[in-house]
């Protein structure tokens, strides 16, 4: 789920700077009566929060949002039994390996070339397991990808449609910067209805 994170953090926090610049450079130093009357920033235990900010931690809302964990669990499950998969076919072929060995050493063979095509023999089933091995390793590489890709897809498109009636003026990842006051994130409050909606959802099948 690393690269979720990323493409979130990067995304998030260019946003915040350039909400920042726009946010400095339209002021041009004064205190103007009308600049203070439009202030919708609050103080809270002596510190200004903007009223349009807000933050969540992208990592907290993956670890408990139900869907992120029932999709990444299902890819583990598959990734398990592949693992197991292999652990069975690699034990097959060392058993025959091994057999091979035993009757090289016995000199049991009839014939040099009924040792030599068993040899190939084996040659060809080790690079077809690893050919196998790379090809499962990828598939699900593929899958983790595409399941990162889903996440995210859906988390901002859910955020999207939240803050139409919040309407705050960015929302930033908290685990990207280095200092957030905590009047400013609503993890909590994002996890809960991102849960209630994928519930709903579930029971709407």
């Amino acid at each position: 789920m690393k690269n979720i994170t990323v493409a979130i953090n990067v995304t998030l926090a260019l946003a915040v700077i350039i909400l920042f610049i726009l946010h400095f450079s339209g002021s041009n130093g004064s205190t103007s009566t009308e600049n203070k009357d439009n202030d919708t920033s609050e103080v809270i235990n002596d510190t200004v929060i903007p009223n349009k900010f807000a933050s969540i931690n992208i990592d907290t809302l993956l670890l408990q949002y139900e869907y992120a964990k029932e999709m990444e669990a299902k890819l583990m499950e598959k990734q398990k039994g592949l693992e197991g998969e292999l652990s069975r076919k690699m034990a097959a072929f060392e058993k025959e390996a091994t057999e091979f060995q035993k009757k090289v050493q016995a000199n049991a063979f009839l014939s040099m070339e009924s040792a030599q095509q068993q040899e190939q023999d084996l040659y060809e089933k080790q690079q077809n397991l690893i050919k196998w091995k790379d090809d499962v390793s990828m598939q699900l590489a593929t899958e983790s990808q595409q399941l990162e890709i889903q996440l995210l897809d859906t988390v901002n498109v859910f955020i999207k449609d939240f803050n139409k009636s919040e309407k705050y003026e960015i929302i930033f990842n908290s685990a990207a910067f280095l200092f957030g006051h905590k009047g400013l994130d609503i993890t909590d409050t994002v996890i809960v209805l991102l849960n209630e909606r994928y519930h709903k959802f579930k029971a709407s099948k």
